[in-house]
């Protein structure tokens, strides 16, 4: 069943259509360069989806690039606090978002989360400016690569340059990147790129929200060996496999997987996340197939994993004991372990009783803590040997 689009969806993809034509016009049709990334190119106040305590909400369409280096339109949200701002600007985190789906009308910022924006609106009570993105691919540059971390930083920083045009803003240079899930993996990635700790806008830290990492590839593996679902990870089957798709369309996903994963794949062109979670849980698989198409998707994945990466700035990873999606305690610790073979300040704190959504709302005072300490210009504990 197709959605069936509301004013929330209308007006913001109708300034990412206006802001597709404005890219395309100027790479195509003019003599001039094509906006840069992150340079700003339509604002408005965000009535429909602002954080409540937030003083001033903006919805925008900036200009970034696509996970194969096309240009791109993209949509964020920045939320200013009502206290005016210090004299170096208000200190700012920039969040990257966890799945929400692949649908149009699931990109994050139409999506209402109450866990995630009460968050969001915590840090705004704190005194700091939220920047969001939707990341590329949304609107008229679907298909939807999900899970391309690398992509996902960049947005991310491309945002928060943008934030700093709107009129009357007056931020720090610097900021913190924080996400959840493939956000997690985000901010990781925006961490261990030497170009975002640097520069006019430069990285300070990241905080990752149960972060995805080498656990993604190692739960496909075990989908395609046919061992049991958890009813928690059920949908990142066809997420992470329509993902794989829009990042190598030469992917073949009919030699990729079994007819019975057919209509969870096909939900996912017409379903956000939450939906996915109410269609009928899959018995034992295999529901992959071995070969090329898993190969080439193997590949993706392992690409996409921060596990590799030296982190540039310090870094807070958070994990749920709870966990039962790609992101569990063990593949956490296995990435954190080479981080800091590689380097790292990492801390990793690990929340007793808590999954993979619930330990967001558990780690907030001592996300707050980690960040005023970096923002003192402190140095954080580090946990690694």
């Amino acid at each position: 069943m197709r959605a069936t689009p509301v004013w929330p969806q209308v007006r913001r993809l109708a300034a990412l259509a206006l802001g597709s034509l404005l890219v395309a016009g100027c790479a195509g049709m003019s003599p001039t360069a094509p906006p840069a990334p992150g340079q700003l190119l339509l604002a408005s106040p965000d009535k429909l989806h602002g954080l409540p305590d937030a003083g001033r909400n903006w919805v925008m369409s900036y200009a970034s690039t696509t996970f194969d280096g096309a240009n791109a339109v993209v949509v964020g949200q920045v939320a200013l606090p009502r206290t005016p701002a210090p004299a170096g600007g208000y200190p700012v985190i920039a969040w990257a978002n966890g799945s929400t789906g692949l649908a149009p009308q699931c990109a994050p910022s139409l999506v209402v989360n109450r866990e995630r924006d009460a968050y969001l609106n915590a840090w705004v009570q704190q005194g700091y400016a939220v920047v969001r993105t939707d990341y590329a691919g949304w609107g008229a540059f679907g298909p939807v690569p999900d899970l391309h971390s690398r992509s996902n930083a960049e947005n991310l920083a491309d945002a928060v340059a943008a934030a700093h045009a709107l009129d009357g803003v007056k931020l720090r240079p610097d900021w913190i990147a924080v996400g959840h899930s493939k956000g997690g993996g985000a901010v990781l990635w925006a961490a261990g790129l030497p170009d975002r700790s640097a520069g006019r806008y430069p990285l300070r830290a990241a905080i990752a929200i149960a972060p995805t990492g080498p656990g993604v590839l190692r739960f496909m593996d075990s989908v395609m060996r046919g061992e049991a679902v958890a009813v928690p990870a059920l949908p990142f089957v066809s997420l992470t496999v329509m993902s794989a798709k829009a990042m190598n369309p030469a992917i073949d996903v009919q030699a990729l997987t079994s007819p019975a994963l057919r209509p969870h794949l096909e939900a996912m062109g017409s379903a956000c996340l939450s939906g996915l979670f109410a269609m009928p849980p899959l018995p034992p698989g295999p529901y992959l197939k071995p070969g090329a198409a898993y190969d080439a998707m193997a590949r993706l994945l392992a690409a996409q994993d921060a596990s590799s990466l030296t982190m540039r700035v310090p870094v807070s990873v958070i994990q749920g004991e709870k966990d039962e999606t790609t992101v569990t305690p063990d593949t956490t610790a296995a990435m954190v372990r080479s981080l800091c073979a590689r380097g790292a300040t990492v801390q990793l704190k690990q929340y007793a009783g808590q999954t993979h959504r619930s330990v967001i709302g558990a780690s907030q005072s001592d996300a707050f803590r980690f960040a005023r300490t970096v923002l003192d210009a402190g140095r954080p504990a580090s946990d690694c040997p």
